[in-house]
């Protein structure tokens, strides 16, 4: 009869330590939001320590392609008539990916590596729905050189119109263009010449994490003190703008531009490393601050949904996530809440830091986890 009962208490356990129920009004609404493991778990998944997600893009057919960080950098795309992850390979030689996926007009995928030396490839995709999982195996990419000898790729961003690939480089900040008919490279000049001011270990420099592209498909970036730039691909020429991404005063040496994301009337809007929204108008370069949605630093990823609304994602490595709502029509926001999936009685996982979103063609929001041991989230607005 001891048996029984000492079954029963191991199976209770799980269950009380299980979150109270209360915990779901500090997160985002639990018919909202889902997750996908990377790949078909136990084995078939993308390992920890190598599934940071740290790059979403979705292609024209609709499907999602992903680029982790860590030991190994991997690819990965989710098909959303299917609904699941699936691994396409590493990439051999490369351990990094920071926002540097785009897809041309083709479904051709280019991803830069943020490595030293960093090279941008591309991946040809050829009825992945029916290859078998790949974790273990090497990406087959077509390897097209660096834009920069011993610079990795910090950004990209892509005019699918005229089939050029645009990008940042990392610590430097050159800003460079990758012809896709021509196969060349151009670089531009710099958006950042001088180094964060702190102490001496300190060598980075103030870098966009971002590209945004105008109806025109002028290019806009921030540089050093968080200053706008734009490239002018009729022009060839990159510009300083006169203008600065909203800052806390004295914090301006290191203000970047996190995040961008467009309006359907091409309005861009763009989320700060000090964690402010602003709208900048790219006609009249009318900029204007909206403030800070959330008490944190840092927005890491923004994308307009078909109702109309903006969503974001802010919080800094050592703060934990939060989702929010920007209405423009109302000029409101909404707190949403943290980032978690609660199955009770089987599982639950919050993440902690989300560094990638992407809109799909349906209207879901892609959120990439980007820690030791990574999921992909999926919530429906």
């Amino acid at each position: 009869m001891k048996t029984p009962i000492l079954a029963a208490a191991l199976f209770a356990a799980p269950l009380l330590a299980q979150r109270t129920l209360d915990f779901d009004h500090s997160v985002v609404s639990q018919v909202r939001i889902d997750l996908r493991d990377l790949g078909y778990p136990p084995v078939d998944v993308i390992p920890p320590d190598e599934s940071a997600i740290r790059a979403l893009a979705v292609a024209p057919s609709g499907a999602l392609y992903g680029a982790t960080s860590g030991k190994r950098s991997h690819l990965f795309v989710l098909f959303p008539v299917h609904g699941y992850v699936q691994p396409l390979g590493f990439l051999k030689g490369v351990t990094t990916v920071h926002r540097s996926l785009v897809v041309s007009k083709s479904g051709d995928v280019y991803i830069g590596a943020g490595d030293a030396g960093g090279h941008l490839y591309k991946y040809t995709p050829a009825r992945d729905e029916s290859k078998p999982i790949r974790v273990d195996v090497a990406c087959e990419v077509a390897d097209l050189g660096a834009p920069v000898p011993d610079e990795g790729i910090f950004a990209l961003g892509i005019d699918r119109v005229n089939e050029v690939i645009y990008g940042l480089t990392s610590p430097n900040g050159h800003f460079f263009s990758y012809s896709i008919p021509a196969a060349k490279f151009a670089v531009h000049g710099k958006v950042a010449e001088r180094k964060i001011p702190g102490e001496k270990f300190e060598d980075e420099k103030s870098i966009s994490r971002a590209l945004a592209l105008d109806a025109t498909n002028n290019v806009f970036a921030s540089g050093e003190d968080g200053a706008l730039v734009r490239f002018d691909p009729g022009k060839q020429r990159l510009e300083r703008l006169g203008l600065a991404a909203p800052t806390v005063r004295g914090r301006e040496p290191y203000n970047r531009v996190d995040a961008w994301a467009t309006d359907e009337r091409g309005i861009l809007y763009g989320g700060t490393s000090d964690g402010y929204l602003f709208r900048l108008d790219p006609k009249s370069l009318k900029l204007e601050n909206l403030g800070k949605p959330l008490n944190q630093y840092r927005i890491r990823g923004l994308v307009f949904a078909p109702n109309g609304k903006l969503y974001g994602v802010g919080g800094d490595d050592d703060e934990m996530a939060r989702l929010f709502s920007y209405d423009p029509a109302r000029g409101t926001y909404e707190m949403l809440g943290m980032i978690d999936v609660n199955r009770r009685p089987y599982y639950t996982w919050h993440a902690f830091i989300i560094d990638a979103l992407a809109i799909g063609l349906d209207g879901t929001i892609y959120l990439g986890q980007a820690e030791r041991k990574s999921k992909l989230y999926l919530f429906y607005p």
